[in-house]
């Protein structure tokens, strides 16, 4: 079987096509599979899926930033689209430009005035891509102590209170039997969407659910959240309530996709937990709805459909 190799993603500007090119060059000669629009997406293919292909294949992406670089839309959306997923994000500095504060934090290498780290950015990839064939070896070799704890943070990250014991351990207890229950079925997907325009709330619940095998596409607003429903086969869709779009918005999304005819489970979970909030959502054609996470994990172990025998 072949050694499987680091993969990095090459984000540019047009205007540094050369420099791509030659950074693609470099990161081969160093046994890094590359990336780039250019020479990989074929004639007629749709852009943003092949972009997305290759963005989620990665183990890492690299901006080339410089003044154009800066201000493209595309640019913007590739590391935007990484950040959504997850993936590492290395800057390559080519020229002094403005630079979001998003990309300002991260620690970038220094291209400007002829300098080329070419064994340090290659070195980079290649942490990158042990740290996670690392993490994907431990997936499934967590302990019951540290399930424990992360059920612990989850909880009090989203309920904004200290717990009781007795609830941390019915948590932990449902991980673990939704964790059992993973193991004996075969699912049809294990990829949940997950649409909350400030996905950092959520957090906590996404790596709980990540250690049950579960894997996640972000959308921040409902048209993002339909176009990855076109391509995409999900188990489960979690959708908040109210967003830039509207107060209403989980509930338009719901409808858009009933409407469509598909049957998806689907949760609501937004600030409120009262009765009459979860009635009204399955009115709407919701399965649930809910602000706890030990009952989101339920949700989602519960609904995730197995494939026909």
């Amino acid at each position: 079987m072949e050694k499987e190799k680091p993969k990095a993603f090459i984000s540019y500007s047009s205007s540094n096509g050369d420099f791509a090119e030659l950074l693609k060059v470099k990161l081969e000669q160093s046994g890094i599979e590359v990336w780039r629009d250019t020479h990989e997406i074929a004639a007629g293919e749709e852009w943003r899926n092949e972009i997305d292909y290759g963005l989620l294949n990665s183990d890492c992406i690299i901006i080339i930033l410089n003044k154009n670089a800066s201000k493209s839309p595309y640019v913007t959306y590739e590391w935007a689209f990484g950040l959504g997923n997850g993936k590492k994000i290395i800057p390559v500095l080519l020229e002094d430009c403005d630079i979001h504060p998003r990309i300002r934090v991260l620690q970038y290498l220094d291209f400007t005035e002829n300098k080329r780290p070419w064994g340090v950015l290659a070195e980079r990839v290649h942490q990158v891509f042990k740290k996670n064939i690392s993490q994907k070896n431990n997936k499934e070799r967590l302990s019951l102590e540290q399930i424990f704890e992360g059920i612990q943070s989850l909880v009090n990250a989203t309920e904004k209170r200290s717990a009781g014991s007795g609830n941390l351990t019915a948590a932990a207890n449902k991980m673990m039997n939704a964790g059992n229950y993973l193991k004996s079925v075969e699912l049809e997907s294990q990829r949940i969407l997950w649409v909350d325009d400030n996905p950092d709330n959520n957090i906590y619940e996404r790596e709980a659910l990540k250690t049950l095998g579960f894997e996640f596409d972000l959308a921040k607003t409902t048209k993002e959240a339909l176009n990855l429903l076109i391509n995409t086969s999900y188990c489960v869709v979690i959708s908040d309530m109210g967003r830039a779009e509207g107060a209403h918005e989980g509930y338009v999304l719901l409808k858009a996709l009933r409407q469509q005819g598909n049957q998806i489970p689907f949760l609501i979970y937004a600030n409120s937990n009262r009765l009459e909030h979860k009635i009204m959502a399955q009115e709407k054609g919701a399965q649930g709805s809910t602000n706890r996470a030990d009952e989101l994990i339920d949700f989602v172990t519960t609904h995730a459909r197995t494939k026909s025998s």
